[in-house]
């Protein structure tokens, strides 16, 4: 659903070391605590967005769960299947807070990492990456495909826009949606390709281990998703992706 709000996000080293620092086992070329120190503007930013119930990040004390899987069929609308990751592998790479409610988007440590540094990279230039929806279970993706069929009057339609459950690279932990803090009425739209934002990643993120996922005329058939990127910037982010299309 729409959420009629106005989400207040702000991005800070101190914050960024406070939700990534603790769940997160470091590689050797990676410091955690240098990236987190990198100066950013602290000033908030507004977004408007959808509400997907992610996950708070996982704690030492929950139990370990495996793999789930949705259905034998290889595709669904175009979609390729992935399994569901493991949640206790996840961290936050950004919170929302409204009223009562708190909603955490968390993606696996090495593309959260990557995602903090072309965070802080665009920043720089003045492009304000906003990360609005990551990490989903099978079952959160099967309540807004649901929302998006009873919108769109079928479920191949709603697949037009959201991939049925079982079938999302948001269930990977590897895929997250991006929009622009200058521009919240363009997040998840089509016009999002018109912002600074967008344009950047055009150039950049692929420094940083990502690409988007459904461009124009994608072999997947797939409509055109400028929000939508995904991390292949390591062996195992890769191989998730290379196998599905196998």
């Amino acid at each position: 659903m729409i959420f009629s709000g106005v989400l207040w996000l702000k991005l800070s080293p101190a914050k960024v070391a406070q939700v990534v620092t603790p769940q997160v086992t470091a590689s050797p070329t990676t410091d955690i605590n240098a990236l987190a120190a990198v100066p950013i503007n602290n000033s908030p930013v507004t977004v408007n967005t959808e509400i997907f119930d992610t996950p708070k990040v996982a704690t030492k004390d929950s139990p370990q769960k495996p793999p789930v899987t949705v259905g034998k069929q290889k595709t669904s609308y175009g979609h390729l299947q992935y399994a569901e990751a493991n949640p206790n592998q996840m961290i936050i790479v950004s919170s929302y807070a409204s009223g009562a409610s708190q909603r955490y988007e968390s993606l696996r440590p090495e593309a959260a990492l990557s995602l903090m540094k072309m965070i802080y990279a665009a920043r720089e230039k003045g492009v304000w990456i906003i990360p609005v929806s990551g990490y989903r279970t099978i079952a959160q993706q099967q309540k807004l495909f649901q929302q998006q069929t009873q919108r769109k009057g079928s479920a191949k339609e709603a697949a037009k826009i959201s991939a049925p459950a079982g079938y999302s690279e948001h269930h990977t932990g590897f895929a997250v949606d991006l929009a622009d803090g200058k521009s919240p009425r363009l997040d998840l739209a089509f016009e999002f390709e018109k912002t600074d934002t967008y344009l950047w990643l055009k150039k950049h993120a692929q420094e940083f281990g990502f690409e988007l996922s459904f461009p124009r005329n994608n072999p997947q058939g797939v409509s055109f998703e400028p929000w939508h990127w995904r991390y292949v910037g390591s062996p195992n982010a890769g191989s998730v992706f290379a196998n599905a299309r196998r």
